[in-house]
């Protein structure tokens, strides 16, 4: 088999197998799609639909004879010992395990089953439980359903489970393989579909079609004929479609500078026409929110400014921007200055090998009618060339930057939103021995200069409380620096710039810095 990425652009299925607990033979592979996609030991095997006794044949030969039950659900053949199997971490979301490779599996691109049952049929705790495995070069993603009733040993018990490549993103089929599960889970307890030897010709036309519409179109809808299982189901659909999976909303903070990746106003008009076409003539009204905020969505401005300009609660503007950035709207980065520190990532040899990615760099960083002018070799030695020690404005002397070709702002936020670069902050930090008695004095003898010109004690106290925002270094910014905040955070909570911060904190004194 070989990995690709189906049409819909979703992980493409490669493989799909029923598991099923044997009361005899223990773990089984009873069904896969395509067919042998499972490599069995020597003691197992595929068991077709004459191999199965019905429940019908077991009552009338007598009751089974008794066997021991481990507290693992019988992986051993009547009559045997029971081995002990060993000891897994286990984790509820995710179950990993890379066993050693056989020599007869070694050449093999199969699924080993060997290596899985005892994850493809846990332990009852992990039952309805939606697990990931990761085997060889597959990547299993299955639900296991036990159902007790009139069945051998009173429990039957199944997985249907979904193999990927290794490497592919599945968090999407979550939703797809608890819904295959809970349906085939509802199909056994109406009209015995898994447990019956007449069900599995419309299992393996439902796993079938399962694959070629999920991979081909991300959705399908399947017509099961049980006519000969259950009068009242003689035609059941199942439908099922993906979607793409959003992970949960970044926390925004008011120093991010929010990035734009969509153009708002085809947007607008590409859902006027989708929404209301006939019904609403002319420009679509949208969230009053979104729309003051999308104004003032040009790359430069961080949260606190955005917030400012529309005069809107700071908090509701962040709650606008992490709606944007959950459907990948925007992209979150730090406030660009001349006096910030980056540093070359490993991500950079993807601008060797990405096509798309080059384009996209040479258009977005070089000035209007530039383009043509600067090569992608160019952009990947300016790139390298950015060292953790440098300032941008450094590394613009140093490096002699045609600045009228290339936007450095740009160049720089390319380069963070692609991970090619990394932003190392620099965090001030106060080594005197007492930061309150500091402060104290500090306002002692601003409140002294006060009252020698002439001020009384409330204009005093005015000074004193307001002058951290003037050019002396107050209570509030001494609070700062601690080691946990960064320039980019004080610059925002005091409205100044990088180069003013450090003239403070030099003029002040018994400050150190350290880049992170």
């Amino acid at each position: 088999m070989e990995f690709a990425t189906s049409h819909s652009g979703f992980p493409k299925i490669e493989a799909i197998f029923l598991a099923q607990f044997h009361p005899d033979l223990g773990p089984i592979v009873r069904l896969s799609v395509p067919e042998n996609a499972v490599e069995l030991g020597e003691d197992k095997s595929y068991c077709n639909a004459s191999g199965i006794k019905s429940d019908a044949d077991r009552r009338k030969e007598g009751p089974a004879p008794s066997h021991s039950t481990p507290d693992q659900l019988g992986f051993s053949h009547a009559g045997q010992p029971q081995p002990q199997p060993q000891q897994q971490q286990v984790e509820v979301v995710e179950l990993i395990k890379r066993p050693v490779q056989l020599k007869s599996a070694a050449k093999s691109d199969k699924i080993n089953f060997n290596a899985v049952q005892t994850l493809v049929i846990p332990k009852l705790a992990l039952f309805e439980r939606l697990i990931t495995i990761n085997t060889g070069p597959y990547k299993l993603m299955c639900y296991p359903i036990a159902i007790e009733g009139n069945y051998a040993r009173n429990m039957f018990i199944f997985n249907m489970c979904f193999a990927f490549d290794i490497n592919a993103d599945t968090k999407c089929y979550g939703p797809v393989v608890r819904r295959v599960g809970g349906l085939l889970k509802e199909l056994e307890i109406s009209s015995r579909l898994l447990s019956d030897p007449e069900g599995e010709r419309p299992l393996r036309t439902m796993m079938r079609q399962l694959v070629n519409k999920l991979n081909d179109h991300a959705e399908c809808k399947i017509e099961l004929d049980l006519k000969g299982l259950s009068q009242s189901l003689a035609s059941t659909g199942i439908c099922i479609k993906l979607f793409p999976y959003y992970g949960s909303p970044k926390h925004i903070e008011p120093y991010h500078v929010p990035v734009k990746t969509v153009d708002f106003e085809v947007a607008k008009l590409m859902s006027a026409q989708a929404v209301y076409q006939e019904h609403m003539p002319g420009d679509v009204m949208w969230d009053l929110v979104l729309d003051s905020v999308i104004r003032h969505l040009d790359n430069v401005n961080h949260v606190r400014r955005i917030a400012l300009l529309t005069k809107i609660r700071e908090e509701t503007v962040i709650q606008a921007l992490r709606h944007l950035d959950y459907y990948g709207c925007i992209v979150l980065t730090d406030i660009f200055q001349f006096g910030n520190v980056y540093e070359v990532q490993s991500q950079i040899q993807d601008l060797y090998r990405n096509a798309w990615l080059q384009r996209e760099c040479r258009s977005f960083v070089t000035r209007d009618g530039q383009a043509g002018s600067m090569k992608i070799d160019e952009l990947i030695r300016l790139y390298s060339t950015i060292q953790r020690r440098r300032t941008v404005a450094e590394w613009i002397v140093d490096g002699d930057i045609d600045t009228e070709r290339l936007d450095v702002r740009r160049f720089i936020v390319f380069g963070v939103i692609h991970q090619l670069l990394r932003r190392v902050h620099c965090f001030p930090v106060l080594c005197a021995p007492d930061r309150s008695q500091v402060a104290q004095e500090q306002n002692t003898a601003i409140a002294d200069a006060g009252r020698d010109a002439g001020l009384n004690a409330t204009d005093s106290n005015s000074s004193s409380s307001s002058s951290s925002d003037g050019n002396a270094v107050g209570p509030r910014l001494l609070d700062m620096l601690d080691g946990t905040h960064h320039f980019d955070e004080i610059c925002v909570v005091e409205d100044k710039d990088a180069a003013t911060l450090r003239g403070l904190f030099d003029t002040y004194g018994n400050i150190e810095y350290i880049y992170v």
